[in-house]
């Protein structure tokens, strides 16, 4: 709430600036700042109060930090300039006499003013004592200021009321990927998949997490059979989710989580790891991973399943242990998703491991976990992105005979070496281009055993295809049809 009591108004357009005419105008009687975390001034970031509403220091306020830094920001008429100053290394209490005798107390100043508040200065530059300009913000209002007080941002710890986008989510405290202290998501889950955990040991997780740019993964129990010979803690099945190496939630399991699920907030594309530790060679389970509103469409495809079998059941030695062996997987990262959603049914993108297009997405263009996103990122918004997935499919299908697929472990041992190490697929020996766009691909005599895939049909501005002379098999795909710019087509002697 904004009283205007005394207004001065220059109209530059429709814009307006107000400044305030007397003491008593505009006055905050608390504010926050929040520091850039590049400078060391994060610390005297936070909540500042007015100690001085009985008397005042050249007729303006005085504000203290409510943390354990001793922060003065005051005054000084005679400089005409706000100073933030700590009054611990130099025992000043007020602004003009810590300007004067500057030294390791003064922290930074502003621009000369007026202004009888602080508030018409915090769109103003301010200055560290060396002269460099500060990155800061002010809040005057909002909960982080109202309820916010006294809490950190970035501490490790998830504060609710800090939880909020202009605060950068509690500057990351509240989701695995972007909490930076040892203790991050530590004791913080009480209840779990439907089941109050804490008379089991409780968790660590990131069940507040609401930064809109992560990506959900939910993990559902579909059977649980544990061993009830004994009951400590010790004897739980203990279940952990790790992405990009960072721990997302740990937890004991109890037969109750049984068709119960548990959401798990991570990084676009991330590269995940999901455990289960069982005590006893006698418990089994039985879950389904999935990817929630792959797409930005609210739909979740499965990612992968986990059967965790009990000795119990008859089976041999080398079953049991296998089946206990953690699930891997990346997420395909958003931008593929929408990229591909127009050519490929984005809910079974996980599935049928052995197709083609699922070998290009995940081996080839994702790299299965050997690329950062970044690298992802810019790589799928390459304005030929989806002649590469097809001319990739297109390749990989015509290699390799179905029956064989099933038998690679790896796409590098189908793709020519001048595929794997070269992107650019236009210096590719069989490609030719124009302006970046496949106009010809020169497969003949290639000792091609496969199918000539449907997503030929994706290289728009193909003018020649040549496939003749290997042992392709396999009905002709209609899209050809459609390729109104191909004027050779050689696919004889197959």
């Amino acid at each position: 709430v904004i009283l205007l009591v005394g207004v001065t108004m220059i109209a530059i357009g429709l814009s307006f600036i107000v400044v305030p005419q007397s003491q008593g105008e505009f006055l905050y009687e608390v504010f926050r700042i929040e520091f850039g975390e590049e400078t060391d001034f994060n610390k005297y970031s936070g909540c500042y109060h007015d100690e001085t509403s009985s008397s005042r220091f050249d007729g303006r306020p005085i504000y203290q930090l409510d943390t354990e830094e001793e922060a003065v920001f005051g005054y000084c008429k005679k400089e005409q300039r706000w100073y933030l100053f700590d009054s611990s290394k130099s025992g000043y209490e007020d602004a003009c006499t810590a300007a004067e005798k500057g030294g390791e107390s003064l922290l930074a100043y502003t621009s000369r003013t007026h202004s009888f508040d602080i508030e018409a200065i915090f769109s103003d530059p301010w200055f560290s004592r060396g002269h460099t300009p500060l990155d800061a913000t002010f809040f005057v209002d909002g909960p982080g200021v109202r309820d916010g007080c006294g809490k950190k941002i970035g501490d490790g710890r998830c504060d609710v009321e800090l939880n909020i986008d202009e605060f950068g989510f509690d500057g990351g405290d509240c989701c695995a990927s972007t909490c930076n202290h040892p203790y991050c998501g530590l004791g913080t889950i009480n209840y779990a998949f439907g089941t109050n955990v804490s008379s089991v040991g409780g968790g660590d997780g990131y069940q507040s997490c609401l930064d809109p740019s992560m990506e959900t993964i939910e993990i559902l129990f579909n059977f649980i059979d544990l061993d009830d010979s004994t009951d400590s803690t010790d004897s739980f099945p203990f279940l952990r989710v790790e992405c990009d190496g960072v721990t997302h939630l740990t937890l004991n399991i109890v037969e109750i989580m049984d068709n119960k699920t548990e959401t798990i907030y991570v990084s676009d594309g991330s590269s995940c790891t999901v455990g289960v530790t069982t005590a006893s060679a006698w418990d089994a389970m039985n879950y389904t991973i999935y990817h929630n509103k792959i797409g930005g469409v609210n739909n979740n495809a499965i990612i992968t399943t986990g059967n965790i079998i009990s000795l119990s059941h008859g089976v041999g030695w080398d079953s049991w242990v296998s089946s206990r062996k953690p699930s891997t997987f990346q997420l395909v990262p958003r931008c593929y998703l929408k990229k591909l959603r127009d050519y490929i049914d984005i809910n079974q993108i996980y599935a049928n491991e052995n197709t083609p297009q699922r070998m290009v997405i995940m081996d080839y263009l994702i790299g299965n976990g050997t690329k950062s996103i970044e690298t992802l990122t810019s790589e799928c918004e390459n304005p030929f992105f989806i002649e590469q997935y097809a001319l990739a499919v297109t390749y990989v299908s015509a290699k390799i005979a179905k029956v064989d697929i099933p038998n690679i472990s790896s796409i590098a041992n189908v793709f020519p070496e001048e595929m794997q190490d070269n992107r650019i697929h236009c210096s590719w020996s069989f490609v030719r281009c124009k302006s970046g766009h496949i106009t010809s691909l020169s497969l003949g005599y290639s000792g091609m055993k496969g199918t000539l895939a449907t997503e030929v049909g994706l290289l728009s501005k193909l003018t020649s295809l040549y496939m003749h002379d290997n042992s392709l098999s396999g009905p002709i795909p209609s899209e050809l049809g459609n390729m109104s710019n191909l004027e050779m087509l050689l696919i004889h002697n197959n």
